[in-house]
């Protein structure tokens, strides 16, 4: 199961909302399959579910979403959000700009590939047609681990190295394992090829200097603690996360 470590904890009394009994949420990618699934308010997905169920732990009435491009984000423009849920991979770069909580996803990097294509090992990776983004941090594990026989598609988010995918300009993109889970979960399109060896993680992001980090901090705790987390990953990212292979690669 894709679970953060942590122990738990109780979150107190103290977290303060931008609008009171609201817990507003900034997310870049609507809809993201597997996390942001349709339209907010109804939306299902790990990251609605874990937003709903951090709102309730905190006391809070309602989930507001805001739609925030995701260069914006990891420069800490979060448009009056108390946090971010938007897939985000916490960097020293990106931690100038936003306060990180703690994880509450492992999230090593995958291999999202066309339904069609395959590869079992670093060789065939190297002979097949890349698709990567500007903005995301698995761009050198493309270039420094998979060194592509072909120069990759260069685009500048994700949403676009999708559409790349689904087009067939390219057979393969990088990305953390949980998100490329879902985006094949219950999808005929694409399938998970392997995960690489690693240990990022996936973390909510709040406004630099926010009072409200430990506060989330102790929530997101709790709710691995409880079992939450494990119940939305086996709901929306698939059950049998344990049986992604490995893909060993040349450092």
């Amino acid at each position: 199961m894709l679970t953060a470590s942590g122990c738990g904890g109780a979150a107190g009394s103290a977290f303060q909302p931008a609008h009171p009994g609201v817990l507003t949420v900034a997310t870049a990618f609507l809809p993201a399959r597997g996390f942001w699934q349709g339209r907010p308010p109804t939306s299902g997905g790990f990251e609605a579910g874990l937003a709903a169920a951090l709102a309730k732990h905190l006391g809070l009435h309602r989930v507001q979403v805001m739609q925030v491009p995701f260069a914006e984000i990891v420069r800490g423009k979060l448009g009056g959000a108390d946090l971010a849920l938007s897939q985000l991979t916490p960097t020293k770069e990106r931690g100038k700009w936003v306060d990180f909580s703690a994880p509450y996803l492992d999230a090593p990097p995958a291999v999202l590939a066309r339904s069609d294509v395959q590869a079992s090992d670093v060789k065939g990776l190297r002979g097949l047609s890349w698709v990567e983004s500007r903005l995301s941090t698995l761009t050198p594990i493309v270039r420094q681990r998979i060194r592509p026989s072909r120069p990759p598609v260069v685009v500048d988010d994700r949403s676009e190295a999708l559409a790349v995918l689904r087009s067939g300009r390219a057979d393969a993109l990088m990305l953390d394992l949980p998100v490329a889970l879902g985006l094949a979960h219950g999808n005929s399109r694409f399938h998970v090829l392997g995960q690489l060896d690693g240990e990022e993680d996936l973390a909510a992001a709040l406004p630099n200097g926010s009072p409200n980090r430990e506060i989330v901090d102790s929530a997101i705790r709790a709710l691995q603690a409880d079992g939450t987390i494990d119940d939305l990953v086996s709901r929306w990212l698939g059950k049998n996360v344990q049986g992604v292979p490995l893909i060993l690669t040349a450092q």
